[in-house]
């Protein structure tokens, strides 16, 4: 693929603006945030602005054909997911005479003074490197506003961030009415307690405390208080042992600790399904784990296997409920949510408070507390006894998430904010 002609020059020709930012998109990294971006991309293109998309797999191509189009000193930004090219890089030769000096390393951004603006899919403590060594043109995007607040707190080198909600994509336009769905509830996401076994750190490694009574106890406060962010938590338990500690060690501390969040996500999720299946009412699950729980031989639960992300879609679009477990985001959303209602179907999701003022309980979706867990097969029930007030319910909540939740609104978002 010719880079330059295809997704610059021809593009940018055919949308006849020269006042317009080119946008670079970086791709082949993750399914998710490929399926994203192309959504990102055509949004963007939509409102007149031209396309370069950096391909991580022909990363010799890519640089070069981006070099030499920044030569031409044209207006850009960057638009990409979780610091996907944020440290790309190129070396600039000194001047001749000094044979013996070696080629300087620029950050491409900070060179070229264009916006790098980073959507973060995912708590900014997964990110630690990355965050701490932005480009100064960078623009954090975050999808919860703990996670704003965060950064805020422990990246003063970040000048710039701010909210901004997960979105959805939709398949097609004509969605099959709920009772000519065959899925009954479908969960599409894996159980992070199997993939964490990586992150969980040396407890030796933080000698202000007893590591593993550490971990016992601020993961027994998540199941018990689950609206409470986990690096709240981990702060609270610290706090209670070492009062004096700084802010900078208690990050690496929060840093070290972050596979609490997922066994934390990995439990409620977990509880979610076995209390429907246990209820029998039948639950499709889709992502690694499902198959390995005590309780996988239910009868109530299919099992799925793992897919690639475009392959949920057309399953939400064939499923009656679409059920979410947020992945701990407490002021903040998921794109299950989303592409849930995008596709046609009754979403049921833990709340947030962001979800709280966004939407409304029994209208436009169905939320539910992790507190008060033992309600939802009660709460699927009365979905499955009511087929009218269902199918109204999911109508309601397509056209809200048609108005207002797609990657164009969030592209448009962008744009009104750091673009124009």
């Amino acid at each position: 693929m010719n880079i330059w002609t295809d997704n610059v020059s021809g593009r940018q020709e055919m949308n006849g603006s020269k006042d317009l930012k080119t946008i670079i998109y970086f791709k082949g990294v993750y399914d998710t945030l490929d399926l994203f971006t192309d959504h990102l991309i055509e949004a963007f293109e939509s409102m007149g602005y031209g396309t370069f998309v950096y391909h991580t797999a022909n990363e010799e191509v890519s640089k070069k054909m981006l070099l030499r189009l920044l030569d031409e000193s044209q207006e850009f930004a960057v638009v990409t997911f979780n610091n996907l090219g944020y440290n790309l890089s190129f070396e600039q030769s000194e001047a001749a005479e000094d044979e013996e000096k070696k080629p300087e390393e620029h950050n491409i951004w900070n060179y070229f003074h264009i916006p790098y603006i980073d959507i973060l899919m995912d708590h900014p403590f997964h990110y630690e490197k990355p965050l701490c060594n932005m480009p100064e043109t960078a623009v954090i995007l975050c999808t919860d506003r703990n996670h704003e607040k965060y950064i805020r707190r422990f990246f003063k080198n970040i000048h710039q961030t701010d909210f901004l909600p997960h979105a959805g994509v939709e398949l097609g336009h004509k969605h099959k009415p709920l009772n000519d769905r065959n899925i009954d509830v479908l969960y599409a996401g894996a159980l992070p307690i199997y993939t964490v076994a990586k992150m969980i750190p040396d407890l030796h490694s933080i000698p202000e405390v007893d590591g593993e009574h550490m971990m016992q106890s601020v993961l027994g406060e998540l199941v018990q208080h689950p609206e409470q962010t986990t690096e709240q938590a981990i702060e609270a338990y610290v706090k209670s042992v070492r009062g004096d500690i700084s802010d900078e060690r208690l990050q690496e501390i929060i840093v070290k600790m972050r596979f609490l969040d997922s066994y934390a996500t990995s439990f409620f999720r977990e509880q979610a399904v076995r209390i429907l299946v246990e209820s029998g009412i039948h639950v499709t699950a889709y992502g690694v784990g499902w198959d390995q729980c005590e309780w996988s031989d239910n009868p109530y639960l299919t099992y799925g296997g793992k897919v690639l992300a475009p392959q949920i879609l057309p399953l939400m679009n064939d499923s009656k409920i679409v059920l979410n477990t947020m992945t701990w985001f407490k002021a903040g959303a998921h794109d299950r949510i989303f592409n849930g209602m995008l596709a046609g179907a009754a979403v049921v999701t833990d709340d947030s408070t962001y979800l709280r003022r966004t939407f409304t309980d029994g209208k436009e979706l169905v939320m539910f507390s992790l507190k008060e867990l033992q309600t939802l097969p009660e709460r699927v029930f009365d979905l499955f006894g009511h087929s009218s007030h269902m199918q109204e319910l999911a109508d309601c909540g397509y056209r809200a998430a048609k108005e207002g939740h797609t990657w164009k609104n969030r592209a448009e978002y962008i744009r009104e904010c750091y673009l124009d």
